[in-house]
């Protein structure tokens, strides 16, 4: 019994060093763009492939009525700030010298100088707002990345947080393992994954990076990820996970 017990253990125990695992390759980042506003799209500055730049346009709606909104009340702003500025200036002059005027008098500087300066401040308010209006109709790439597809056309209408415009996936790509739960305790982050491209190049041989700590409850697989490069997204194999 002793050596049966003993003679399972050292077949696992074999099995443990090379654990099959199946992979699938995706990029790092991957995210179906959409924008916070509806509208009409006015303009389309990317195509299917076109490399991309953290911020770059890539979009935008017909939002000239919003830039005018914006233009109004930036001038409205700049209108009321100069007539704070000058009051709190007069305000302040007379507060000096406030032996040369009367209690009364002093109060209503203050208080027009205080009045223009809440005025002020809701003015900016008001620009801060519809600078954000207006910037919701502009999508900007919110990573470095390829455009993997682009679902939309100039003059195609566009409803909020709903319509899919671009897919954006980034030039770095891992790789996503599979294995049976079984081996969980003998793969760890630093193992080394040995697989062969579909490519039919010679071997590679990758580090995983991160160990998922739960198993599929249908398929009983644990999941693992390592970083590559040069392995096209949407593709799949398989390999050995060297655990020693």
């Amino acid at each position: 019994m002793k050596k049966f017990l003993y003679f399972l253990f050292f077949v696992g125990f074999l099995h443990a060093e090379n654990v099959y695992a199946i992979f699938n390759v995706v990029p790092t980042q991957d995210a179906n763009l959409t924008l916070d506003s509806s509208g009409t799209i006015a303009s389309i500055n990317v195509d299917v492939g076109s490399e991309v730049k953290k911020g770059n346009t890539l979009l935008s709606l017909a939002n000239k009525d919003k830039e005018a909104n914006l233009k109004i009340q930036q001038a409205q702003s700049q209108a009321v700030e100069q007539q704070y500025l000058f009051a709190k200036k007069q305000y302040e002059r007379y507060k000096q010298t406030k032996n040369a005027v009367d209690r009364n008098t002093l109060d209503k500087y203050y208080f027009d100088f205080k009045n223009l300066e809440s005025s002020f401040l809701q003015s900016k308010h008001n620009v801060d707002y519809q600078r954000e209006i207006l910037k919701k109709t502009i999508l900007n790439a919110p990573f470095d990345g390829i455009i993997a597809s682009k679902e939309v056309e100039v003059g195609d209408g566009v409803a909020a947080n709903n319509t899919v415009l671009f897919r954006l996936i980034s030039k770095e790509t891992k790789i996503i393992l599979e294995f049976d739960v079984k081996y969980i305790d003998y793969v760890k982050e630093g193992s080394e994954f040995e697989f062969s491209p579909e490519d039919g190049k010679s071997k590679r041989v990758v580090k995983i990076n991160k160990v998922y700590p739960t198993a599929d409850e249908k398929t009983r697989k644990v999941k693992a990820e390592a970083i590559v490069t040069g392995l096209v997204p949407g593709t799949f194999g398989d390999g050995y996970i060297r655990t020693k």
